[in-house]
């Protein structure tokens, strides 16, 4: 027999793992789009590296980041963390 409240434990897990998503989308590295799409690394014509949602559309509903600077927010996330 199971957990009565498993579902609702699993449901309110879903909906943080959202919310957090939502939240640190345009900061650090991400993982997964806001629409829940995959993040693609795509090159422009000036040679940057962004993470793109892989059906990116420019309404703000989906993730373009720089990659650069999502490396410098995730190090220094790591370096407040450890030092």
């Amino acid at each position: 027999m199971t957990d009565p409240y498993y579902k609702e434990m699993k449901h309110h897990k879903r909906e943080y793992d959202w919310v957090s998503n939502c939240v640190y989308a345009n900061y650090k590295i991400p993982t997964k789009c806001i629409c829940g799409g995959a993040i693609t690394v795509e090159t422009n014509e000036r040679g940057r590296n962004y993470y793109v949602c892989k059906d990116f559309k420019n309404d703000g509903l989906h993730i373009r980041h720089n990659c650069l600077a999502a490396l410098e927010e995730e190090l220094d996330c790591l370096r407040s963390r450890y030092l």
